[in-house]
């Protein structure tokens, strides 16, 4: 029974870490900035950061 909170534990890590991945790919954080936060500190905050970022001129 704890592996299935296991398993959930790390599919909501791993979709959050993606999400934050895509997002900071088109802003000044950039895609490391985006992965670097995401892992020091929770998906979430990680987040948020890349949120908080201006987006680039890149097309």
């Amino acid at each position: 029974m704890n592996y299935i909170w296991i398993i959930i534990i790390v599919l909501y890590i791993v979709l959050t870490q993606l999400i934050a991945q895509y997002i900071g790919a088109k802003r000044e954080i950039g895609y490391g900035g985006s992965v670097f936060w995401s892992i020091l500190l929770t998906p979430i905050i990680g987040f948020i950061i890349t949120i908080l970022s201006k987006q680039t001129d890149k097309q």
